[in-house]
């Protein structure tokens, strides 16, 4: 089984949902916002990888081959840096999402018998702990499968966090949504077309065979700011004081964010302990 996380960075190509500026070469590349997605790539998305505690897997970055030849260099540095040669960057033309990710996984992870495809957005984070358990729910629903079902399964994490970056202040609200995409899992043989990028994933649930698998802490950090692709639902009521202990442990990345937005003082106490 390998764990294989997928992440589409400035990628103008084809995919299921798309924001405003996908669309637009001229938006997708500007300098700014180039700048801000890098920033949360850096601060929030690597760094959840760099800290799971399970360290086997791999991470394959799409981008453009129309992303600027600087931030080229720029993208391919921070992931050598934060994740050294588990992280795989690919420049691409203008393509079908899936269709590129299924090329290199069958080109380079061929030696696997089955792999666990994970959507992660450049700006979102898996908790510490996620590679570690998906790989025993990949195992055991690749154990449990009927002859007479399909040969794949989605694995759904409803339990997270938004975090909501604004007016120079981080909050953390609570989210549980089943079938959402974030850290949605397609486990299949590594020979197969599957993909959780072949699918609308608030549909998965009636047209896929799907695990739904419901924990007590939180299993991703949604980020929503100024500069999103998309908003995504969230909450109003933020994070109960009894379990911000958890959400710090859970995702040691926020160490990082604390310099540069105000938290709840009780949270900055927690994450300098």
């Amino acid at each position: 089984m390998h764990v294989l996380y997928l992440m589409r960075y400035s990628f103008y190509g084809q995919s299921g949902w798309r924001g405003e500026e996908s669309r637009d070469p001229e938006k997708l590349f500007s300098p700014e916002r180039l700048e801000q997605r890098e920033y949360y790539l850096r601060k929030v998305a690597l760094p959840s990888l760099r800290d799971q505690t399970n360290q086997d897997f791999n991470l394959i970055v799409l981008s453009s081959t129309l992303l600027p030849n600087p931030y080229k260099d720029r993208l391919k540095e921070v992931c050598n840096d934060i994740l050294g040669p588990r992280a795989h960057v690919i420049f691409r033309e203008p393509d079908s999402t899936s269709k590129v990710f299924q090329k290199y996984r069958w080109q380079t992870f061929d030696r696997y018998a089955h792999t666990a495809q994970i959507v992660l957005d450049d700006d979102d984070a898996v908790g510490i702990d996620f590679t570690a358990d998906l790989r025993g729910e990949a195992t055991a629903a690749i154990a449990l499968r009927k002859s007479n079902q399909p040969n794949y399964v989605f694995l759904s994490w409803p339990r997270g966090i938004t975090a909501l970056f604004e007016d120079g202040a981080l909050e953390f609200i609570p989210r549980n949504v089943p079938a959402t995409n974030l850290g949605l899992t397609v486990v299949a043989p590594t020979e197969s077309h599957r993909s959780p990028f072949r699918v609308a994933h608030y549909k998965v649930l009636e047209r896929r065979p799907v695990r739904v698998i419901h924990t007590l802490e939180p299993q991703y950090i949604r980020s929503v700011h100024a500069n999103n692709d998309s908003k995504g639902r969230r909450g109003t009521e933020p994070v109960k004081p009894k379990n911000l202990p958890m959400l710090a442990k859970t995702f040691p990345l926020l160490r990082d964010l604390k310099a540069d937005w105000k938290i709840r003082p009780e949270m900055v106490a927690l994450l300098d302990a």
